[in-house]
């Protein structure tokens, strides 16, 4: 356990076990989540001018994107996952530009089609 900092040991702790615990389906719902909470940083760095927490944030949204684009099934999700894989991939780069810009609108706008995505996954939950 990190004596340092007691705190950040207990949120890494409680997210390894949310992992641990977690279905196919709640996996998604939990790389949406890292995803947008890391948007919402990085756009609140990039306003108040923390450039290296907002190139951190930046770059662990943008590492969750590709990932939630690597789990697309593309042979099975017909249509809907092309249009995902084309949503991730703009994403990715508005993440990457927003970032070179410190725009925090760039992030911001990410974040709110992730919340589109994440609002209707959660509505398509297996039985």
């Amino acid at each position: 356990m990190n004596t340092r900092n007691p705190a950040a040991a207990y949120r890494n702790t409680a997210v390894e076990t949310r992992v641990h615990d977690a279905d196919p389906h709640k996996l998604i719902e939990l790389m949406f989540e890292g995803a947008i909470q890391r948007l919402r940083t990085a756009e609140a760095c990039a306003a108040s001018g923390d450039v290296p927490r907002k190139a951190k944030a930046a770059s662990e949204a943008g590492a969750i994107v590709d990932s939630l684009s690597g789990c697309l099934d593309l042979q099975q999700g017909g249509d809907i996952a092309a249009r995902l894989e084309a949503l991730y991939d703009y994403a990715s780069r508005r993440i990457v530009m927003a970032n070179a810009a410190n725009d925090p609108q760039g992030f911001a706008e990410v974040a709110s089609l992730l919340d589109d995505v994440f609002a209707a996954w959660k509505q398509i939950r297996p039985a």
